[in-house]
């Protein structure tokens, strides 16, 4: 798969959200580079990732209004 998804679920609906959210091993590397935070709507699962996002999800459509 050459488009973001999950690693638990696989799914490739995902909301982009602020990277003060997503908590993992390296979040302070991520969030230093700008890498781009996502959740997975089904599974809550929250996760950087360098992927883009599916042609099917529209990036305007799971946003989180800033």
């Amino acid at each position: 798969m050459l488009c973001a998804h999950c690693a638990i679920c696989g799914n490739l609906q995902l909301k982009r959200i602020a990277p003060e959210h997503a908590n993992s091993f390296g979040a302070p590397l991520w969030r230093i580079l700008s890498i781009p935070a996502f959740r997975c709507i089904p599974c809550r699962n929250k996760f950087f990732t360098l992927l883009p996002l599916s042609k099917d999800v529209e990036d305007t459509e799971y946003k989180i209004a800033s």
